[in-house]
C-alpha cells in the first residue's frame, strides 16, 4: 500500500467507493477487480496448500520409514562384527587383510583340514591292512583301524563346517552388499533434500 493509500480515512474510502459504484462502469470495474483477486488469492492458496500437504507426506514417510536408515545402519555394523569373529577363530596370527578375505581363508583352510586328515586316515587304513598281511596282532591293528574311523568321521564334520562356513560367508556378503546399496541410494537422497 502506498503513501497515499494510507493517508485517506474511512469516510474518504466510503465516499471514492460510492462514487465508483454509482455508475455501471465502475460497479463492472469493483466486481471484476475482486473477481481477479480472489482467482490470485485462490490459486495461492492452492499452491500453499500441495506445499504442505507434499511435505506432510515426506514427514510421514521419514516418521515411518526413517526408522530403517537407523536399522539398515546397525545391521551393517553387526555383520561387520560378524565377519570378524569368525575370521578371528583360527589358528595363528591374524592378517592384516580384508575380512571377506580371511573368512574366505577360514573356509579353504577348513576344507584342506578335512582333506589333509582323510588322506592320513586312509593311509592308516593302509598300514592297517599291511600290517595284517604281515601278521601283526590282531587287536592292535583292529584299534588303530577304529582310531581310523573315527579320524574318517571327524574328518566328515570337519568338512561340513567347511561347507557351512562358506555358505554363511557368501550369504553375509550378499547382505553387506544389499544394505551397502540401499544406505547409499538413502544418503544419496538425503543429499538433494
Amino acid at each position: 500500500m502506498n503513501n497515499a493509500a494510507r493517508q485517506i480515512d474511512q469516510d474518504e474510502y466510503d465516499a471514492i467507493q460510492e462514487a465508483v459504484f454509482s455508475t455501471p462502469k465502475g460497479r463492472w470495474f469493483l466486481e471484476e477487480f475482486a473477481r481477479r483477486h480472489r482467482a490470485a488469492d485462490t490459486q495461492e492458496v492452492i499452491a500453499s496448500v500441495t506445499r504442505l500437504y507434499d511435505l506432510a507426506r515426506e514427514t510421514a514417510a521419514e516418521a515411518r520409514f526413517g526408522f530403517l536408515y537407523h536399522e539398515m545402519q546397525e545391521m551393517r555394523r553387526a555383520m561387520g562384527e560378524a565377519r570378524a569373529a569368525i575370521a578371528a577363530i583360527k589358528p595363528g596370527e591374524p592378517r592384516d587383510t580384508h575380512h571377506h578375505e580371511e573368512l574366505t581363508a577360514v573356509a579353504e583352510a577348513a576344507t584342506r583340514a578335512a582333506e589333509d586328515t582323510r588322506h592320513a586316515a586312509t593311509r592308516l587304513q593302509e598300514i592297517v591292512d599291511a600290517l595284517r598281511q604281515t601278521g601283526a596282532e590282531a587287536d592292535l591293528c583292529d584299534e588303530i583301524e577304529t582310531h581310523a574311523s573315527g579320524i574318517f568321521m571327524a574328518t566328515s564334520y570337519q568338512e561340513m563346517t567347511g561347507r557351512r562356513i562358506h555358505v554363511v560367508v557368501q550369504a553375509l556378503e550378499v547382505m553387506e552388499n544389499h544394505i551397502a546399496k540401499v544406505v547409499a541410494l538413502w544418503e544419496a537422497e538425503a543429499r538433494k533434500s
